[in-house]
C-alpha cells in the first residue's frame, strides 16, 4: 500500500474511532490537513472551539485596534468577531464568545464567594462545589471540568481560601489540546447589565467578574453546535472494509 494510501487509512480510523469516543473533547479537521485539527467539539457543552485560543495574534481579519499580543477590547472583540464571520471563517458565520448566565439558574449574585456559588469569584463549576459542572459558563465549566483545573483559591466559603499563598497546582494549569491558551483574562459575550460600560470576563486561571470594557483582553471564537459529521460505526465499517479490499486488489496486481 503506498504513502497516500496509509495516510488514507490512518486518517479514516482516526475519524471513526473520534466518533465512537466519548471524551469531551473532539479534534475536527476544518481545513483538509490530517496533521493537526483547527477547532475541537466541546460534546458537554455542545459546543465547538477554536483549536488556535489567540487568533487574533495570527490574523484581525482587517480590523484595528488589536494590540501586539492579540489583546483587544470589548467592542473591538465584538468588531473582530464580526470581521471572522465575514469571512465565513473555516466556512462558518457563526462564531461568537463564549457565553455565562447565573450559576444557580435564576438570577446573578454579584457578590464574591470562593467556592463557586456567586457568579463573581472562584471555583465556579468546580468538582465538589454547590454547582458542580454547572455549564452556566462556558468558560469556567471547559477550564475545571473538561481541562481538570483547580481554581487559584482553594474551595471555601471564607476569604481564608486565598489569604496567603494560591493553590500550588494552579501555576501550571493544564490547556491542551488547546494551543495558544493564556492564562491570562478572556472577554465573554454576555452583557453586564448592572452597568452598561462593564462586561463579563473570565480568566483561565478559574476566575469570573466584570469591569471596564474599555479594558485590554484575550478573544476567544466558538460556535454553537458541532462542525462536522462524524461517520456512524457502520459507515466505519464500510470505510475500512472498503480500505481493506483496495489494499488486496494493489497486491493481486503486483503479484
Amino acid at each position: 500500500m503506498n504513502t497516500r494510501k496509509i495516510c488514507m487509512a490512518t486518517l479514516v480510523l482516526a475519524v471513526c474511532i473520534s466518533g465512537t469516543a466519548q471524551a469531551a473533547l473532539q479534534g475536527r479537521d476544518l481545513n483538509g490537513s490530517i496533521d493537526s485539527f483547527e477547532a475541537y467539539y466541546d460534546t458537554v457543552l455542545d459546543i465547538t472551539w477554536l483549536a488556535d485560543a489567540k487568533l487574533s495574534l495570527s490574523n484581525t481579519f482587517g480590523v484595528g485596534g488589536i494590540s501586539f499580543n492579540g489583546t483587544m477590547t470589548f467592542d473591538t472583540a465584538k468588531i473582530w468577531i464580526g470581521a471572522m464571520n465575514s469571512a465565513n471563517y473555516l466556512g462558518f458565520s457563526d462564531w461568537r464568545l463564549p457565553a455565562t448566565s447565573p450559576v444557580n439558574g435564576t438570577a446573578y449574585s454579584y457578590s464574591t464567594s470562593y467556592d463557586g456559588t456567586t457568579d463573581f469569584g472562584y471555583n465556579i463549576s468546580a468538582p465538589g462545589t454547590t454547582y458542580s459542572g454547572s455549564k452556566a459558563s462556558e468558560m469556567l465549566h471547559l477550564f475545571y471540568n473538561t481541562l481538570g483545573n483547580v481554581g487559584y483559591c482553594y474551595p471555601s466559603s471564607t476569604a481564608n481560601a486565598c489569604s496567603s499563598t494560591p493553590n500550588p497546582v494552579w501555576l501550571h494549569p493544564n490547556t491542551a489540546p488547546f494551543v495558544n491558551l493564556e492564562t491570562s483574562v478572556y472577554w465573554v459575550g454576555t452583557e453586564y447589565v448592572p452597568n452598561a460600560d462593564f462586561a463579563w470576563y473570565t480568566t483561565i486561571g478559574g476566575y469570573q467578574n466584570a469591569y471596564s470594557k474599555t479594558y485590554g483582553n484575550f478573544a476567544w471564537a466558538v460556535r454553537d453546535g458541532d462542525v462536522a459529521a462524524v461517520p456512524e460505526a457502520d459507515t466505519c465499517a464500510m470505510l475500512l472494509a472498503g480500505l481493506v479490499l483496495v489494499g488486496a486488489a494493489a497486491r493481486r496486481r503486483r503479484g
